[in-house]
């Protein structure tokens, strides 16, 4: 008869199996095992546009930009290659997280004990005292200082003590790519109307014009012209879909910035405002359970108490349509209708 009491014994039977799991481990940096696909995916890239860059598409270039083209893609890329690193290497974890020893396992939560995870600026897997902006991250499986969010790119956390680094590699790669693009386009440009702007190299003289030379000064390699056309177009599109990303991102985290918010509070904030309430007008699921009768006939004293009950049922209407005061049986849980998740008590 109790719906709800059967739903939430089964989540406390689903909570007792999920206790049974083996402990984990907690990952200190980005470094730490086991390490994501988008990470090795940033780092070919990185790589791929900084060998196109200085490699094939700088050398074209005028003489007389050479040297300052050099100078400030190479500054970006060495700043970026850094700050990148550093976000990446950094445990953003609590001190008090971090002075712990992270060979030992991480318990398992137990909701039948406790609520959340962290209560009371306490958290029960950690075991440790933590800050009221720390969060305990499932990927890491520890709290992190002023957490902002897991990013799979970097495949550790963004906190508090690696935040700085974190965006500073999105402004630096923004600016990387700019540069990148504004070469590519130029390239593009002089090929079909001025060839020669971008054949200025002495050993041009001493090749064909359907020839172009790659790693142009150190290891110059012949090629064809739909080769390097090819790789400018490819590059051109990884650049160009590598900005909008990271743009989009950057364009985020300074309107954060702007807000005064974290990334995880934004996200919860947003959960909140999502979900629905229910209309003052709506009403609860309701239904009425019929007990059989007994065979054996009532008393004079239970005949007229039925009818009484009778009488007051029938002039309050209809058991659940909103007329009546009490209805016998009143589910705590919101009816599918009212797209509300139902939650157990």
């Amino acid at each position: 008869m109790d719906l709800c009491g059967r739903s939430q014994r089964g989540a406390l039977r689903e909570a007792s199996r999920k206790q049974a799991s083996p402990r984990r481990w907690s990952r200190v940096n980005g470094w730490s095992w086991p390490l994501h696909t988008f990470q090795a995916v940033a780092w070919t890239t990185l790589f791929v546009l900084a060998f196109a860059n200085f490699g094939i598409f700088v050398p074209l270039l005028p003489p007389n930009w050479n040297l300052v083209i050099y100078g400030v893609t190479g500054g970006l890329f060495c700043f970026h290659f850094v700050v990148h690193l550093l976000a990446i290497s950094i445990d953003p974890a609590e001190t008090n997280v971090r002075l712990k020893n992270y060979s030992e396992p991480v318990p398992t939560f137990d909701p039948s004990k406790h609520t959340h995870v962290i209560e009371n600026q306490y958290c029960h897997l950690c075991e440790v005292t933590v800050n009221k902006k720390a969060k305990h991250c499932r990927a890491c499986n520890k709290c992190v200082s002023d957490f902002d969010h897991h990013c799979k790119w970097l495949n550790n956390c963004v906190g508090g003590r690696n935040y700085r680094c974190f965006l500073c590699s999105l402004v630096s790669a923004s600016a990387s790519l700019l540069f990148l693009i504004t070469i590519l386009l130029y390239v593009f440009i002089q090929f079909f109307v001025s060839p020669e702007e971008v054949r200025t190299h002495p050993l041009y003289e001493d090749v064909s014009k359907d020839t172009w030379l790659l790693f142009l000064p150190l290891f110059p390699v012949k090629t064809k012209t739909l080769v390097v056309l090819g790789i400018g177009v490819f590059v051109l599109l990884l650049s160009a879909l590598s900005l909008l990303l990271l743009g989009h991102l950057l364009i985020f985290h300074l309107f954060l910035m702007f807000k005064k918010l974290s990334t995880y509070e934004y996200v919860t904030q947003n959960r909140c405002q999502k979900t629905p309430k229910v209309p003052a007008g709506r009403k609860e699921l309701s239904f009425k359970i019929s007990m059989p009768q007994s065979e054996v006939q009532p008393s004079a004293a239970g005949r007229a108490l039925r009818s009484t009950l009778l009488h007051q049922h029938v002039r309050g209407g209809l058991v659940g349509d909103g007329n009546s005061q009490q209805p016998d049986f009143v589910c705590p849980q919101r009816t599918r209708e009212q797209g509300v998740p139902v939650a157990i008590r």
